[in-house]
């Protein structure tokens, strides 16, 4: 029996030692390699829940042919993960999640119609639905398929639907990280109508960020080419990787985290004197004399330091200014007043993390109130200097994070808490003239 038939034969059943010296055997043969792969895929969708559980081998040719991007049996592998859920739960496992979309994109063959179709397919496995998404990003952002086609494919699928479905919050991460700011509306539409999971993205405001939001290396959401033994060896099925889990990584990671939101939390940044001749702590590069020195107070000030809502705003959305190529901002789709307010609601509404045990509840309901009573001050002064009447209408022109009509609901509730009669029947007005 020749090397190659060996790497397979000890491939095919189950082991709990990753076969590393059969992957290479195999990689190093791969065009003889492959009518076996294959054939362990067609024996898979044959025998479906009748396959010895104990075999292996489609299992790992599934990983081998996303290796060797191949795209002839790229119909047979759609075929195999489009089988009832709990079929493919059988035969795949943990590979449902943890590496589809990336073997579905290394083995593509040009039928668009396919993913498409698997994408409407509500027979087919949520998970299974969801790689699929981030298999459309990924031909996107190769240029493969085109923006137009992949945005209206998104919102018809967002507006068919009728319930939940785990396919949303893909649908959502790829709107955002593709940075489709028009379809900002179709990601509230599906946090309104129930359609989006919030642990898994956040609410909407952490979606906005989401969308401005870019890594000095961008993410693909798709991994080209792949290391198929680098993948699997790791797995907690094999000893080895149970050898080389990290419970007691994870445990320093974790206390690591602790520590870093300890820091956050407690550490304030206190106002303190600043020189003539230091930089202004407004960040505009300027000497204070030459700044901020003789301008007025701000009422802003009165809330938190310009400091202290430096450190909060650091996850708040590029403005603009020196715009690097190929990136957006929000200066290029709001104006300068509209962003303005929305800073201020941000720093009242946006979570901040701390740990539980040291949050001051009465504390940060005092600076959301502040920032709150503040940002209505400047939007009803807008609304009027606009001649706007409805919170619909000033949302349509000016909401970046935060609806307006909740954000004044919020700010009732903590006025009426606070005892606040004269800023609640105010702000209560405004808010009766602004429902109609």
């Amino acid at each position: 029996m020749g090397e190659l038939q060996k790497a397979i034969e000890t491939i095919t059943y189950r082991s709990n030692i990753f076969p590393k010296k059969e992957f290479r055997v195999i990689t190093e043969n791969q065009e003889e390699a492959l009518p076996y792969l294959r054939a362990a895929l067609d024996k898979a969708i044959q025998e479906k829940d009748d396959l010895d559980p104990d075999y292996m081998l489609h299992f790992y040719a599934l990983f081998l042919l996303g290796q060797f991007q191949d795209t002839s049996s790229f119909q047979e592998i759609i075929e195999l993960v489009s089988l009832p859920s709990d079929t493919v739960d059988y035969l795949l496992g943990d590979a449902i999640t943890e590496g589809i979309s990336d073997i579905l994109y290394n083995t593509y063959d040009g039928n668009l119609t396919l993913l498409e179709q698997m994408v409407t397919d509500k027979n087919i496995d949520e998970f299974i639905r969801g790689n699929v998404i981030n298999v459309l990003g990924q031909l996107y952002l190769d240029g493969r398929l085109g923006k137009s086609e992949l945005k209206n494919f998104l919102s018809r699928k967002i507006h068919e639907a009728g319930e939940y479905d785990f396919l949303f919050n893909k649908i959502a991460d790829v709107i955002c990280k593709c940075h489709f700011v028009d379809m900002l509306p179709e990601i509230r539409y599906m946090f309104d109508n129930g359609l989006m999971d919030e642990g898994y993205l956040g609410e909407y405001d952490s979606c906005v960020d989401l969308m401005f939001e870019y890594d000095e290396d961008e993410q693909n959401f798709c991994e080209s080419p792949i290391d198929a033994a680098r993948i699997l060896s790791t797995w907690a099925m094999f000893k080895e990787g149970e050898k080389s889990g990290s419970a007691e990584l994870s445990e320093k990671d974790f206390e690591k985290m602790v520590r870093a939101m300890e820091r956050m939390s407690n550490t304030s940044v206190h106002k303190k004197k600043i020189g003539r001749n230091d930089p202004c702590p407004c960040g505009s590069g300027k000497k204070y004399k030459f700044c901020c020195m003789n301008k007025p107070k701000e009422p802003v000030d009165d809330i938190e330091t310009p400091e202290e809502r430096r450190k909060w705003l650091e996850s708040y959305p590029a403005v603009g200014g020196e715009h690097k190529p190929g990136r957006i901002y929000l200066e290029d789709y709001y104006d300068r007043t509209s962003i303005d307010i929305d800073q201020i609601l941000y720093l009242g509404i946006m979570h901040r993390p701390g740990l539980i045990w040291e949050r001051n509840e009465e504390k940060e309901n005092m600076r959301t109130k502040q920032y709150l009573y503040l940002a209505y001050q400047k939007a009803s002064e807008l609304a009027e200097r606009e001649n706007v009447t409805s919170f619909t209408d000033f949302d349509e022109k000016h909401s970046i994070h935060y609806r307006s009509r909740e954000w004044a609901g919020m700010l009732l509730e903590l006025l009426k808490k606070a005892g606040d009669k004269e800023a609640y029947k105010e702000v209560q007005t405004w808010v009766k003239k602004m429902k109609g």
